[in-house]
This record gives structure tokens, C-alpha cells and sequence, in this order.
């Protein structure tokens, strides 16, 4: 997986985005979202399945899952960084796009025919380097395009598509008995929306070549920024790290819970999936914008991003203390609730927290990234010993102790409401 963040430009678009990018943008968005949340929701712990015993699938799959995890948290900020220098003469932003989508569907391809875990792995690296290419550079033309006073609207919809993706992934891989066509029937479609989009918007194109070479102090520099020159984003950084940990504990291993905690048949498991995968959506749609816009309307983003950070956890302790389907759903509800207005309030904050000298704003916005790509590499790592000691319902309360932290951490930001 990756992030949705919102770029902001060295210097503001002269002319504001028409209505078809303004439509165009989020809709792309979600296709790639479709494409590489698939795999991640449901196909590779089926997958893993097939081709292990019952012993080894939890190492195997932590294996594969924290390794994809670890590609995405490098090849977004990355990516994102060389899709800034690109002269291309097609834009700076739809040779990553189109390139990175076809690449992504290769590994789709690779990873639904492997016969052993080593192709499992291959095949979800090259999706999850090439998709995260894809979406670094999709996101990065939102500043290129949007005039000021259209990002909240856009970054609002952008904000939408996560859970869009997810439902859509969901619901083809429930359609399907196998899991190459659980990962390359949605990846195919979603590949296809967003090449649709990359050849119909005007791409900013970079006339002049970057003065400075790209070098390893360049690539090494896209992980980080100084929190004692900023503290207010370092304080930022380690709430959502810490919001987007608990979030993983749920989201990650959902299909093991069901099967192995509540006893659901494995062939009932892709419906069910979706069916939460859905509510969930719903929920967080349904916030996400109103969320960013209720805090542009009071000037005020802390009490709101520590508000749904607390629902979210609410939501995963329902999970953790439920007996049956039916209460698992609801804290799905209550927890896509929560991570709708987070989403869309925690980009609005780091907004304001971005310092006036806006050169490396896009490189700021991937280091975010990395908040929210490292849990999924992290939380694979850890939830093995963790689940042998207490179980799922164990993994999602400390998920949601190490949440509330986070939620915490936010008060300790200065300058901002």
C-alpha cells in the first residue's frame, strides 16, 4: 500500500483544473488503489495458503506481506522525488503513471501463477515498486493542476478512493474461485482506468533540466526531515505512524481472524471480506470530506484528528472482544468512521505545518508516506510472536493501546489548532 498525500507546488498553477481533471484525478486514483489493495486484502493470504500447511502459512505470510510493504515505503517518496526532476517531453508526471501501472499488472500476473512462496514474492514486489510509482506521480500532478482554493476540494475526493479501492477489490476477488483472477481481473481494470486518465490530462511539462545531480545524499534525503528544525511535523509523523499501526493490526489479518478465531468456512471468506471491506468504506467515504471540510470551517485540526483517531480504535477493540460476524461488522463501521475524517484532517494539518520555504514540500509529504507504508512492513514483523501469545483479539487491543498513543502525541504540536 501507500498514502494519499497532497503536494503543495514551488509555485501555485496559473490556471485553475478543469472538471474533468477534477473528476479524472480521484477516479484514477481509485483504480490504482483497486490494482494493488486486491493482493493485500485477501489474495496473498489465499494464495499462501494453497501453497503452505497450516505450520508455516502465518511465517510465510508475514514474510511477503512486510517485504511488499518495505518496497512501498521506498518507492514512493523515491519515485515521487524523480517524477519532480522528469523532462520528459510527454510531462513530468505520465511516463511514472503509465509506465508504473503496466509494470504493476506484470507483477499481478507473476505473483497469481507463482507455484511456490518465492514467486508470491517476486511478483508482489514488482506490483508494489511499480503501483507505488504509478501513484507517486498521480498524486504529485494534484498541486501541478489545482488552483489553492481547489485542493481541500480534491484532496477530499483523492481522500475517497482508498476505501473505494478497497471495496472495489473486494468485490471482484469475491467474484472469482482462484486467486490469479482475484489479482488480475481488478488489477487489469483498475491498470486500464488509470491509463485512460494518463493520456487525456495536460501534463506539466519541466523545461529546464534540474541544476543539481540526483545523487545517493539526494535519495538518501527522501526519508527524512529534521524534527528539530520542524517539530511540529516530526510530532505529526509519529501520530499517524502510530494510528496507522493499530490500523494494520485490523486490516492485515482480518481474513486469518475470521477463519481461525471465528471458525468461517475459507471459501466463505472472500464475501465476507467484502462485505466488511464495504461497511467500513461507507463510512470512512462518508467522513472523509466532511471531516476536511468541517475543520477548514472552525479553523481547527488537532481535537479532530485526535477525535477519529480514538473511533478508530473504538472500532478495533469491537473487533477484538467480538463473538460473532455481526459485531465484527459494526467495528468495521465504527472504525472506517474514524479513518475517513483522520485521513482528511491529518493531510490538512501537515499542510499547515509545512514551512514557509515550500522547495522540498514534496519530499516532506513522502516522508508522511513512509508513516504509513512502515506499519504494514512493521505490524507482519511483530503480529506472529503476538498472536501466539494472545491470539487476534490480542494483536488488534495492543494495535489499539499503541493507537490511543498516537492520538495522544498530536497535543504536542505547536503553532496550529
Amino acid at each position: 500500500m501507500a498514502n494519499l498525500p497532497t503536494f503543495i507546488p514551488e509555485a501555485a498553477p496559473t490556471q485553475r483544473a478543469s472538471k474533468a481533471f477534477m473528476v479524472g484525478l480521484p477516479i484514477a486514483s481509485a483504480g490504482l488503489w483497486m490494482a494493488v489493495l486486491a493482493p493485500a486484502l485477501v489474495v496473498l493470504a489465499i494464495k499462501i495458503a494453497e501453497l503452505t500447511t497450516p505450520d508455516t502459512r502465518a511465517g510465510a505470510y508475514s514474510l511477503v506481506a512486510g517485504v511488499g510493504a518495505l518496497i512501498a515505503l521506498l518507492a514512493n517518496p523515491v519515485f515521487g522525488r524523480l517524477s519532480d526532476r522528469t523532462t520528459s517531453r510527454f510531462g513530468m508526471r505520465k511516463p511514472w503513471i503509465i509506465g508504473g501501472s503496466l509494470l504493476g499488472l506484470a507483477g499481478l500476473f507473476i505473483l497469481g501463477s507463482a507455484t511456490g512462496v518465492t514467486g508470491v514474492l517476486i511478483g508482489w514486489i514488482i506490483a508494489q515498486l511499480s503501483f507505488n510509482a504509478a501513484l507517486a506521480a498521480l498524486v504529485a500532478a494534484l498541486p501541478d493542476q489545482a488552483a489553492p482554493d481547489q485542493r481541500g476540494k480534491l484532496s477530499g475526493l483523492v481522500g475517497m478512493t482508498l476505501p473505494i479501492g478497497l471495496v472495489a477489490a473486494a468485490f471482484f476477488a469475491q467474484l472469482f474461485d482462484t486467486a490469479f483472477l482475484m489479482a488480475v481481473v481488478p488489477g487489469a481494470v483498475g491498470v486500464l482506468i488509470a491509463l485512460a486518465f494518463a493520456f487525456t490530462f495536460k501534463d506539466r511539462v519541466l523545461t529546464e533540466k534540474p541544476r543539481d545531480k540526483y545523487t545517493i545524499k539526494d535519495f538518501l534525503g527522501s526519508f527524512y526531515f529534521n524534527p528539530v528544525q520542524h517539530p511540529g511535523l516530526g510530532w505529526a509523523w509519529f501520530t499517524k505512524f502510530l494510528v496507522y499501526i493499530a490500523y494494520c493490526c485490523g486490516l492485515l489479518y482480518m481474513p486469518y481472524f475470521l477463519g481461525d478465531h471465528l471458525g468461517v468456512a475459507q471459501d466463505d471468506v472472500a464475501t465476507l471480506v467484502f462485505q466488511l471491506t464495504l461497511v467500513s468504506a461507507a463510512g470512512t467515504v462518508a467522513t472523509s470530506f466532511l471531516g476536511g471540510w468541517i475543520s477548514d470551517r472552525i479553523g481547527k485540526r488537532k481535537n479532530l484528528v485526535i477525535l477519529s483517531a480514538v473511533v478508530i480504535m473504538a472500532g478495533l477493540i469491537t473487533i477484538a472482544t467480538s463473538s460473532d460476524f455481526s459485531q465484527v461488522l459494526l467495528g468495521q463501521a465504527i472504525a472506517g468512521i474514524g479513518l475517513g475524517c483522520f485521513t482528511a484532517v491529518d493531510v490538512a494539518l501537515i499542510t499547515d505545518l509545512l514551512p514557509a520555504d515550500q522547495n522540498e514540500n514534496a519530499k516532506t509529504f513522502g516522508v508522511f508516506n513512509i508513516a504509513q507504508a512502515l506499519p504494514q512492513s512493521l505490524v507482519p514483523a511483530i503480529a506472529a510472536p503476538v498472536i501466539a501469545l494472545a491470539g487476534y483479539p490480542g494483536l488488534f487491543l495492543g494495535g489499539a493501546v499503541v493507537g490511543l498513543i498516537g492520538a495522544a502525541l498530536v497535543t504536542r504540536i505547536k503553532g496550529v489548532q
